[in-house]
């Protein structure tokens, strides 16, 4: 019988590889963001340009503290990467949106993703790619539920931990992810 392989490893690897892949070719720029949380960060402005986008959305989306925002976002304004302007009902809260640099810069980088992403599906069916993302999206909700705080695990999840199960809810993250990229002009890729 063949040992089962651990999957926290496999996953290490492969974010390994991707990493290394991204950076092997990236569209060079004089300024541009210095950490993978500020290229992040820039990814999320350009995919939510049309709409206001504030500090919170940022820690929830990268499951961030508020002080690692804060400092984040110091420092992508300070480089020229963002600007952050008070809304006129309440002065505390400011919306962030990307300077023309950076979003020009950011074109080029999402060019070089679609292309990594493409790369990374070749060989695969359309239904493989479909199933792909239905097994990142329970991979997905597993370790949101490994993460979250006692208080925020739903009623009855804390005691499903037998492989192979479903919840309900869970395939969503996959079909998300799938449907995310479709929207982008990404279906599965074959050969």
């Amino acid at each position: 019988m063949q040992e089962r392989r651990r999957i926290t490893f496999i996953l290490r690897v492969i974010h390994n590889q991707i990493k290394m892949a991204i950076h092997k070719n990236a569209p060079k720029c004089e300024k541009g963001p210095t950490t993978q949380l500020q290229g992040g960060v820039l990814g999320y402005l350009y995919h939510h340009r049309d709409q206001p986008v504030y500090q919170r959305d940022l820690e929830k989306e990268f499951r961030i503290s508020r002080a690692t925002a804060t400092n984040t976002l110091q420092v992508m304004e300070r480089e020229g990467l963002i600007v952050r302007k008070a809304q006129d009902r309440d002065g505390r809260l400011k919306r962030i949106q990307m300077t023309q640099l950076a979003y020009r810069h950011h074109e080029m980088i999402e060019q070089h993703m679609d292309w990594i992403g493409d790369q990374l599906l070749l060989g695969m069916s359309d239904g493989e790619v479909e199933e792909l993302y239905r097994l990142l999206g329970i991979l997905m909700k597993n370790l949101e539920r490994l993460t979250a705080e006692p208080e925020e695990i739903p009623e009855g999840e804390e005691a499903a931990s037998e492989p192979g199960r479903t919840q309900a809810g869970e395939a969503q993250a996959g079909q998300d992810l799938a449907a995310s990229d479709r929207a982008r002009g990404r279906p599965g890729r074959a050969g």
